[in-house]
């Protein structure tokens, strides 16, 4: 008996890691046992689910959706389903499982015109028992019985089918009615005569005699409903071949309302997706398959060029189109006629004859055959280079800015036009550098990559749970007269609830700390003046500093991008270490490296802010007419700053990883051990 208890007692402890998906469907069937059995949450479990069962995660194939459905048992109630009751009918529910095809796309959940709709249900009949009033005997036996399940979109009658056409929005009803009858048959007591023997006296006697029947009905009606809405958009691809030079042809695409579409040539294609497909699990724990679409980009050329929405390939043969959304498919072959594209005609513009232009360009001339006669003699192999250099590309620079400068303004736009032209090449080694900068700034750190390795290290970390609980607990049962270890032991059971807690919710509280810190860096860089970073020549001292210190503004600045890049890898993996960090700062003889580990995440996250505001600073500075002919030296400094706090970070985390007292932490760890003596 004692055994049997036992067995008893250890079934109950297991149910509730018990689950009824089908592990055998799936791809890994060992793998999705020890999933099953793992202490991931529901997200998680139902994601790595998703996975093993569904491997068509490119395109939605609602034929695996309906076989697999139809494949499940399901002979009790799921989750969170509504139990009746009425006079007769007793234990009733309804599950309206599945309409399908269908597709979530967030919260919607898309159908298209023909869907079937799957439901289950089940109910129990009581007889009622006992006598009537005034029967000496009444017997209640089953008379009638049914049971059916009608369909209504919008409150409109459908039927009974499971197969319909619907081509609009609304709400799908499966509503199940039962009607029961029970025959009620009455027995009267009659008195009746008899006689022992013929010719005797006669006696009379009661008995229980058949008197008649009636009978009694009952009713029930349970619904469940379903939000859907009706997908109608097609998916459409053409392609234009606008141009073609000798084995080149240039063609533009039109794509619209698709999941996925392919241009294919006979060696080459061109592929883009925008929605790759999951599945989503519903009526717990049999776990109904929806599909749902989530957004993706992603981009496959092969043997082309493609640029934007025009793409260049050299042969154009066995030309196909095809494209599909969540429902419907589209192929076409594909049209190669040629539509040249129409180039603008070259025109010149009549002026009337102006000498006045004549004189300018003489005097331009001159002014630059001196400036030449004078390089030529003091440092021709060095300056005169770089001059031809400068006007011969002059030009080129001219013909972006044909509506400003033109030949009736020639004198006034050339000289503005080459200076412009001189700082953007003067500008251009430093723009990448500048533009890498100002991204490691403002962007979001991304720590999805590393959510897998965060998972791994909570569950790591929750197998040391339960050595915290069983000290937690032996202090309690063997300390009740000592009031400091029982004081010691509150601390620490609440310390390891708040410490689960914290750790299980880890990865958000980073990810919301990143958020913070970026909004923060993007409030701050707008007000930063973009033309602060860049070498300008507003005055002459300014203009020979640049020319000093130019070299050196581009060394600071690409040691500032290093260590911008540092920082980011820094605080992208932390999201690892956070809730060992965390683990580490609720025991107490590790609480020095947790404190540590925190300290040092939060200041790589926050310290671009505290960067910021000193380029904020200085880009106000050089306002200030005592600094606005050293603004070279301002933005130096500036860097010099963010990098040199960029390096306290870094070295204050290398000094407190290496300083942190090893001594101490066993004191403290003998310390608590001491406590359970």
């Amino acid at each position: 008996m004692n055994k049997t208890f036992f067995i008893l007692g250890v079934i109950l402890l297991l149910l509730p890691f018990v689950s009824a998906f089908d592990c055998s469907l799936t791809s890994d069937e060992d793998y999705c046992e020890d999933i099953i059995e793992s202490d991931l949450n529901e997200t998680e479990m139902d994601l790595v689910l998703s996975t093993l069962l569904y491997g068509y995660t490119n395109y939605p194939n609602y034929d695996f959706i309906e076989e697999y459905n139809l494949e499940l048992e399901i002979d009790e109630p799921p989750d969170n389903t509504t139990i009746y009751d009425s006079t007769y009918i007793k234990d009733a529910w309804l599950s309206f499982l599945a309409v399908y095809p269908s597709i979530y796309e967030g919260d919607i959940l898309y159908i298209t015109e023909e869907i079937n709709l799957l439901s289950t249900y089940d109910y129990e009949i009581e007889l009622p028992s006992g006598r009537a009033s005034g029967d000496c005997r009444t017997e209640y036996s089953l008379s009638s019985n049914s049971a059916n399940v009608y369909y209504y979109l919008n409150g409109d009658l459908l039927g009974t089918d499971e197969n319909y056409i619907i081509s609009e929005d609304g709400t799908l009803t499966a509503e199940l009615e039962i009607y029961v009858t029970i025959a009620v048959t009455h027995y009267r007591t009659e008195t009746e005569e008899f006689q022992y023997y013929i010719g005797g006296p006669i006696h009379y006697r009661e008995v229980c005699e058949y008197s008649h029947t009636t009978y009694e009905s009952d009713s029930l009606a349970i619904n469940e409903d379903k939000e859907i809405t009706f997908y109608e958009q097609e998916p459409y691809l053409n392609i234009t071949i606008t141009n073609q030079y000798r084995n080149t042809t240039k063609g533009n695409y039109i794509a619209s309302n698709y999941s996925y579409f392919i241009i294919s040539f006979n060696s080459s294609h061109l592929e883009k997706q925008t929605y790759y497909y999951d599945l989503v699990f519903e009526k717990k724990p049999y776990y109904i398959a929806y599909l749902k679409a989530n957004p993706t980009n992603e981009t496959s050329i092969s043997n082309l060029f493609f640029s934007e929405e025009t793409f260049y390939v050299s042969d154009t043969s066995n030309c196909s189109l095809y494209a599909y959304n969540h429902f419907y498919n589209y192929s076409s072959e594909c049209d190669l006629t040629l539509y040249q594209e129409e180039d603008s005609e070259l025109s010149i513009e009549a002026n009337d004859l102006d000498l006045s232009l004549l004189i300018w360009v003489l005097t331009f001339l001159l002014i630059i055959y001196i400036i030449y006669r004078l390089l030529q003699s003091q440092a021709k192999k060095i300056i005169i280079p770089i001059l031809l250099l400068i006007l011969i590309l002059t030009p080129f620079a001219l013909a972006d800015d044909e509506e400003e400068c033109g030949l009736t303004n020639l004198a006034s736009c050339l000289p503005e036009a080459i200076y412009d032209y001189i700082l953007v090449l003067i500008n251009a080694p430093i723009l990448p550098l500048l533009s890498a900068i100002e991204t490691m700034f403002t962007s979001e750190v991304s720590i999805d990559l590393f959510y897998t390795l965060w998972s791994i290290m909570r569950y790591i970390i929750s197998f040391f749970y339960i050595f915290l609980f069983l000290y937690v607990g032996y202090v309690f049962l063997t300390s009740n007269s000592n009031p400091i270890k029982r004081s010691h032991a509150k601390d620490m059971l609440r310390n390891i609830f708040l410490m689960i807690v914290l750790i299980q919710g880890s990865y958000y509280i980073y990810g919301l700390l990143i958020d913070l810190s970026t909004i923060l860096n993007s409030v701050i860089y707008s007000f930063i003046d973009s033309t602060f970073f860049l070498i300008t020549a507003d005055n002459i001292t300014n203009i020979a500093l640049e020319f000093v210190y130019a070299s050196t503004y581009v060394i600071v600045i690409f040691i500032t991008l290093l260590m911008l890049v540092l920082r980011y890898i820094l605080v992208s993996f932390g999201v690892v270490l956070f809730p060992f960090a965390i683990f580490c700062y609720f025991i107490p003889p590790l609480k020095g490296y947790g404190r540590f580990m925190i300290n040092a995440l939060l200041i790589f996250i926050f310290i671009t802010f505290i960067d910021l505001l000193i380029i904020l600073g200085g880009s106000m500075m050089v306002d200030i007419a005592l600094f606005e002919n050293f603004e070279i030296l301002i933005m130096i400094t500036c860097f010099s700053l963010v990098n040199y706090s960029l390096w306290l970070a870094i070295k204050f985390a290398m000094k407190m990883s290496v300083t942190t007292s090893l001594k101490d932490d066993l004191n403290q760890a003998v310390k608590y051990i001491a406590l359970i003596a």
